[in-house]
């Protein structure tokens, strides 16, 4: 057989013997493979276990220990791996005291976690006979490259067998390989392995046809070629390329921007455009904001709009980073350091759907439309040879997004405008710009679609419902059901919710007179039933959300317009200049199965 038509992983599952724990050092001592027989799709496949057959330099040069093969959840490490005697290969692992690691730990402890899997790679293997049952192959150069915990093996009755999720492998020709034992003089009929490969070949040539044509029309051509060569199937192109589109869409340069030079967006200060807007009648004040204004009125001209009384700030002055680290960089500006102490900032909620992985778009003109799959081809049985195919064909939507605005107010005295530091200046951009952001979280996960802001993803029609009375496991587990049922079930998964809530399942046990609570970790961020779970005080009183957060949209249309007034008479005689700003976004969905979410829990 061609080694290069085999998948570059295979696993085999293992159980695991209890008396193989050892507390103190936190090790486990596990066998991971052995010579027993596994079917695979070229054949029977026997692992051999001679002294130079198993490569074992990947494990014992701290091989990783796994969850469920994700190479992105390293749960541990393998300190010794060997080949015994009775022809079965072992390791010593290491359990790490990370969250999932303690997690996984603890189940090991308790007996829920006993089945061990191994990934390795064939190098070499002969044709050891051929007959009626098939062919039989031994393997006698192959590499393990990492050890899991697993939770569904293909094989619990014997406590070995393949992986319930064995890569998808073409049909292919006949192999031409040393055989060490005559195959079997049977003469039952075998199956016609030319029809075989001639249907393989055929399915073959349609997926990548079509793949070529679907990156051909979407102007993808160089991610269809690759898509080609990888063997990903027809599906996974689908939503590949959709996510694609969405990422990596022509979206115009900034309605803001209007092209400043490094050296401009430095000199650019938001505080003498302050004070000019907060005295309208202070000649002196606009002539030294004139420079501000003219970056305003160049927005204007983009945008095609005038204002009347506020003014908008360029992109490039947005995304500015303004330091007084040094000299050079603002130091001078500031006359007399404050010695006093640092600024403590205001304590505020903790923003996550960002962090969780929402995709945003920025610096949007127009209102915008992303494609999306809402539904797939069919497939029909044919009554007869002669029965025709029933043409079908998938369904493509479209993710309407429209500005909507959100504004916020901060005031400021006259001695810090005044100042005229680039820190100042930044002190507040950064609480205008905290606010806004705050409020776009909240917008994400619980808008309401009324009252001018967006829909989040609380009240997004088709997102699954989970019973919040009494949440227990059962209702942890049915969230994920919930999101799997939309086939929508994804690595990068987690549950938001309130710490209150975080901590009312933080002592709630799994199981009845076991240590074992639903939420392991801090009340900040843990983990749930193999998932993240972080809390936040966005998230409105007895609600929580489990769900792909990758699935979210922020869309902004990168114009961020001020105003400054003390046209209130006690902020007048104090010296205190109101500031307002407005920002133009809009959040959307892609995908309302991705999401799961429960109200009212106790």
């Amino acid at each position: 057989m061609d080694i290069r038509d085999l998948p570059q992983m295979i696993t085999r599952d293992f159980t695991l013997p209890r008396e193989a724990i050892n507390s103190a050092e936190r090790t486990v001592e596990i066998a991971f493979s052995s010579e027993t027989p596994v079917m695979r799709w070229w054949g029977e496949e026997i692992l051999d276990h001679g002294a130079k057959a198993v490569r074992l330099g990947r494990l014992n040069n701290a091989g990783a220990m796994l969850l469920d093969h994700d190479r992105t959840t390293q749960i541990g490490v393998v300190t010794r791996a060997w080949v015994d005697e009775d022809r079965k290969a072992r390791a010593q692992v290491k359990l790490s005291r990370s969250a999932r690691g303690e997690e996984i730990w603890q189940d090991v402890q308790d007996g829920i976690r006993q089945l061990v899997s191994v990934g390795y790679q064939i190098h070499d293997m002969k044709l050891e006979s051929s007959g009626d049952a098939g062919d039989v192959y031994r393997i006698f150069d192959w590499e393990p490259l990492e050890l899991s915990f697993v939770s569904i093996p293909a094989d619990v009755e014997v406590g070995v067998g393949r992986s319930s999720e064995m890569p998808a492998r073409p049909v292919v020709n006949k192999p031409k390989t040393e055989k060490i034992m005559e195959p079997s003089t049977a003469t039952a009929e075998r199956p016609d392995t030319r029809a075989l490969e001639s249907s393989a070949q055929q399915n073959e040539r349609d997926r990548q046809q079509q793949i070529r044509a679907l990156a051909t029309l979407h102007h993808q051509r160089e991610f269809g070629v690759e898509a080609c060569d990888s063997g990903l199937s027809l599906d996974a192109f689908r939503q590949s390329l959709l996510e694609r589109i969405a990422r990596t869409a022509s979206i115009p340069t900034p309605s803001s921007q209007i092209g400043m030079s490094p050296k401009e967006t430095q000199r650019y200060s938001i505080f003498k455009l302050l004070r000019a807007l907060s005295q309208p009648n202070d000649h002196a004040a606009r002539e030294a904001a004139a420079f501000e204004f003219d970056a305003h009125r160049a927005v204007e001209a983009r945008l095609g709009v005038s204002r009347n009384g506020g003014v908008y700030v360029p992109y490039e002055v947005q995304k500015r980073d303004l330091s007084v680290g040094t000299a050079a960089d603002g130091g001078y500006l500031v006359g007399t350091d404050n010695l006093g102490g640092s600024f403590i900032d205001l304590l505020r909620n903790r923003s996550l759907v960002v962090k969780l992985g929402a995709v945003t778009l920025d610096g949007l003109i127009g209102n915008v439309t992303i494609p999306k799959q809402t539904a797939g081809g069919t497939a029909y049985w044919l009554a007869t040879e002669t029965t025709a195919i029933t043409e079908s064909q998938l369904t493509l939507g479209q993710l309407a997004l429209s500005p909507k605005t959100v504004g916020a107010m901060t005031e400021i005295t006259r001695q810090l405008m005044l100042q005229s530091s680039p820190s100042a200046e930044q002190l507040v951009m950064n609480d205008l710009a905290a606010v806004l952001a705050l409020a776009i979280d909240v917008a994400a996960l619980a808008g309401p679609g009324s009252g001018g802001a967006p829909t989040g993803i609380i009240g997004t029609s088709g997102v699954g419902a989970v019973t919040g009375t009494s949440l227990a496991l059962a209702g942890i587990i049915e969230f994920q059901t919930d999101v799997e049922a939309g086939n929508a079930l994804a690595e990068n998964m987690a549950y938001v919710t309130t710490p209150t809530v975080a901590g009312l399942l933080m002592q709630r046990q799994r199981f009845s007179s076991t240590d074992t609570p639903l939420w392991v970790g801090g009340v900040r961020d843990g983990l749930m039933m193999g998932y993240k779970a972080a809390s936040t005080n966005q998230m409105p009183a007895g609600k929580m959300i489990f769900g792909d957060f990758s699935q979210v949209v922020i869309a902004s249309w990168g114009v961020l317009e001020l105003k400054a007034t003390e046209s209130h008479a006690s902020n007048f005689a104090a010296g205190i200049t109101t500031i307002r700003a407005m920002a133009s976004v809009d959040i959307g969905i892609r995908r309302a199965t991705a999401f799961s979410a429960s109200a009212s829990i106790t």
